[in-house]
């Protein structure tokens, strides 16, 4: 798994690892939405950017066409087309449709950019959605209810999917306690200014609202 066919340079097994992992939460029952749907979800929006004709998942119309935007040109993505998926579907489902869909777009992009083969998706695991689903938890500036905090905090409505989301985040990016020095750097790798500017850049291009 994740060996990255194609790609001209390695990839660290910190990032293998961390894909791994989300490949596996992919697989499983989510707080609202069962393995397979998830799966389904996942090659429903591939499909979309492919230009395919995608397998709709049993999944309210909504929330669909907020996953193929968010996955096809987040950049576009606004308050309507968030709050009319949670309108219809509720906040907990489109929480779980947005981080499903943004943790396979950084997995596909990462492999996209190495011009690597996407890694095939996973074999969903059977059983009920876990129901796992924080209380309390309000929209404050956001387009979803959230802790007040930083970006990896954005999920946290659904803490088993915060948690993974969470984790990814050292290694494609830095961990909270790697952002406090100015003068963190990989070997071989980013220094902390190449890093930020990658980041700004791609924020920049999917006009990140956050």
């Amino acid at each position: 798994m994740f060996e990255f066919t194609g790609s001209p340079v390695p990839v660290r097994e910190d990032l293998k690892n961390a894909y791994g992992d989300i490949w596996a939460h992919l697989s499983e029952p989510g707080p609202t939405l069962t393995g397979s749907q998830r799966v389904s979800l996942a090659a429903f929006v591939r499909a979309a950017r492919s230009g395919d004709t995608p397998a709709w998942p049993d999944l309210p119309t909504s929330v669909l066409n907020l996953a193929a935007l968010l996955f096809t040109d987040p950049g576009e993505v606004d308050r309507s087309s968030v709050r009319a998926a949670a309108d219809d579907a509720g906040d907990p489902m489109t929480v779980e449709v947005i981080s499903l869909v943004s943790m396979l777009a950084a997995v596909d992009g990462g492999h996209r950019g190495l011009t690597a083969e996407l890694e095939p998706l996973p074999t969903p695991t059977e059983g009920a959605p876990t129901g796992v689903i924080a209380e309390g938890l309000k929209q404050r500036r956001t387009h979803i209810p959230m802790p007040a905090g930083a970006i990896p905090l954005a999920l946290d409505l659904l803490p088993e999917v915060g948690r993974v989301f969470q984790d990814s985040f050292g290694p494609q990016y830095m961990t909270g306690h790697e952002m406090g020095f100015d003068d963190f750097g990989r070997a071989p790798g980013l220094n902390r200014a190449q890093i930020e500017l990658v980041s700004s850049r791609t924020s920049l291009h999917n006009k990140c609202f956050y």
